[in-house]
């Protein structure tokens, strides 16, 4: 009595199931939005004033070991990562900032403790590996360590 009753269940799960997955659309496609790593220049650059570029220039400790340093001359604003050439960059938004060469974006965030957070993403440049292939240029991501 007990295998009819399983089997007449089983049977109708399994015919429940063939008639749920004809009725969905089986072209849809599903988009995950994840995190987009790229580096794009605004058509319109986010103004900021001096004063408010203040807070953001100086050094940032990278999670890497590396430096992030911002800097102003005039008008123009640059950073540079470690010992790597300077980058002239633009505000994005009140707290972001993208090179104009596309090869480094970054986002500051100032904690009202003090600390600061926010991620670097930079173009790390095509390498020769031990077996003799190369490795591509690519983007990586780097965070700020906390305190």
């Amino acid at each position: 009595m007990k295998t009819i009753i399983l089997s007449t269940l089983l049977g109708l799960s399994a015919t429940c199931l063939a008639a749920s997955a004809q009725t969905l659309p089986q072209d849809k496609t599903v988009e995950v939005p994840g995190h987009s790593l790229r580096i794009d220049v605004p058509d319109q650059p986010h103004y900021m004033l001096r004063e408010d570029f203040l807070n953001f220039a100086g050094a940032y400790d990278l999670s890497n070991g590396d430096t992030l340093q911002l800097r102003r001359s005039g008008s123009i604003m640059y950073a540079r990562i470690g010992n790597q050439p300077e980058h002239r960059i633009v505000a994005t938004s009140r707290n972001a900032f993208v090179a104009l060469d596309r090869q480094l974006k970054v986002r500051i965030d100032h904690h009202d403790d003090g600390s600061v957070g926010g991620e670097l993403v930079m173009v790390v440049p095509a390498r020769q590996l031990a077996d003799g292939s190369a490795q591509g240029e690519h983007l990586a991501t780097l965070g700020f360590p906390g305190r």
